[in-house]
């Protein structure tokens, strides 16, 4: 039922890079997904695993850049993961 809000929420930064909508206890009973997010918002991207996003965010973030990590559950782990590249990078 948020779709658009969260669309036009994601449409500020300059790119978004998702994950699956992380589910908790609630069922899909609209089926959204991740793709149906993305294709509202250009430039964006979206990944099935952390460890596609750390990839990404290594090869395309640049110097200076801001990176955030948002969402629930384990999100902390993309996170981890692109420190821990940052690092054997540097």
């Amino acid at each position: 039922m948020l779709l658009d809000d969260f669309a036009k929420a994601l449409s500020i930064p300059q790119h978004v890079v998702m994950t699956e909508i992380l589910a908790v206890r609630e069922t899909n009973t609209y089926n959204i997904h991740t793709s149906d997010l993305a294709a509202k918002i250009p430039g964006s991207c979206w990944f099935g695993s952390f460890e596609e996003i750390a990839d990404y965010v290594m090869t395309h973030a640049k110097e200076n850049d801001l990176i955030l990590t948002l969402g629930g559950g384990d999100i902390y782990k993309c996170a981890n993961l692109i420190v821990e590249k940052y690092k054997e990078r540097a």
